[in-house]
């Protein structure tokens, strides 16, 4: 048995718009802007166009708005998309929000979902040292969680790497029964 050295819940906001986006980064209820590390998104031309895909970190303490931006390197070639959906996630135990970890974060969900991430490049073959298991909860704008019909999700709930096999599973928890007491 294969022990799970790091487990990371990342708690994502979204689908936004651009300006929804903006909108909520710069509202006084949302958490301070610093703990949002990673962000996705995903463009469409139009109808006739293949989805782009891209996910991104930000490890300074300055704001993801630093990063996520409309000169963004890869952002800016698809702000005249007639459809942009941005995701913006923070990891839910802020003691955990170091550099090594991000960076292990983003390998591992670059690795686990390498042809569905289009614009990134880097990163796709890079080896992972250790098994790790990532957590995704989904909150919509009114950081109200999305439990059963998530709007558009960009990754699964669960995503597993077990290093000693080199072997991803990931998959949804929307078949999971909860009761509501």
């Amino acid at each position: 048995m294969e022990d799970i050295k790091h487990t990371y819940t990342i708690q994502w906001v979204g689908p936004l718009s651009y300006e929804e986006y903006r909108a909520y980064i710069k509202r006084d209820d949302t958490i301070m802007s610093d703990y949002f590390n990673f962000y996705y998104f995903e463009a469409q031309k139009n109808k006739r166009c293949h989805w782009r895909r891209y996910m991104g970190i930000h490890k300074k303490k300055d704001g993801i708005q630093k990063r996520l931006n409309a000169q963004h390197e890869h952002l800016k070639r698809f702000m005249d998309c007639k459809e942009v959906w941005i995701w913006i996630g923070s990891l839910a135990n802020p003691n955990l929000q170091k550099d090594k970890n991000i960076d292990l974060i983003e390998t591992l969900f670059i690795r686990a979902y390498r042809n569905m991430l289009t614009e990134n490049t880097r990163k796709k073959r890079m080896k992972i040292s250790s098994s790790v298991c990532v957590i995704n909860m989904w909150f919509n704008q009114n950081d109200e969680m999305q439990t059963y019909r998530v709007e558009r999700p960009c990754f699964d709930d669960v995503i597993l790497y077990y290093h000693e096999k080199n072997l991803f599973k990931h998959g949804n928890l929307s078949r999971i029964r909860y009761d509501d007491e």
